[in-house]
């Protein structure tokens, strides 16, 4: 699984890179999502809110891009773990760190970490967990979800 690995490492790099532009270009990083791919959120809670679709993950994404129109996300470690080929099932664990400035110029500072399932070269399922240390609660700072 080597070059599998270096490859998965090397794109969710990208990914954060990508993230923290100021424009997010949410048609890139979607094209390597399922159609029906899931994503499990955080929420004030640590317990999260569930969004269905690649439309509703990018739709997120827009809001959270026009609230926070600074952001650097930074990845830390990436870990892969699956079958390569035949069946191309894996599992990406990313620990990150977020610096993101609001529309009202206040900056948070965040650490999180992202499970990422892939099936035949699709995501499929993103799961997020966040440090809510220090953070307002999210409801104050994103509007709620349109699923």
């Amino acid at each position: 699984m080597g070059l599998t690995a270096m490859i998965s490492r090397r794109k969710m790099r990208a990914v954060m890179e990508a993230i923290s532009r100021e424009h997010i270009d949410t048609d890139a990083i979607a094209k390597e999502w399922a159609d029906d791919v899931v994503w499990d959120s955080p929420s004030d809670l640590g317990v999260g809110q569930t969004i269905l679709g690649k439309a509703a993950i990018v739709e997120w994404y827009k809001r959270w891009e026009h609230e926070f129109p600074k952001k650097k996300l930074v990845a830390k470690n990436v870990c892969v773990s699956g079958m390569g080929l035949p069946n191309r099932t894996l599992v990406i664990m990313c620990d990150w760190t977020c610096t993101e400035t609001d529309r009202q110029g206040r900056e948070y500072v965040f650490d999180g970490a992202s499970v990422i399932h892939s099936r035949n070269m699709k995501v499929v399922r993103m799961t997020d967990y966040i440090s809510f240390a220090g953070l307002p609660e999210i409801s104050t700072l994103l509007g709620p979800a349109k699923n």
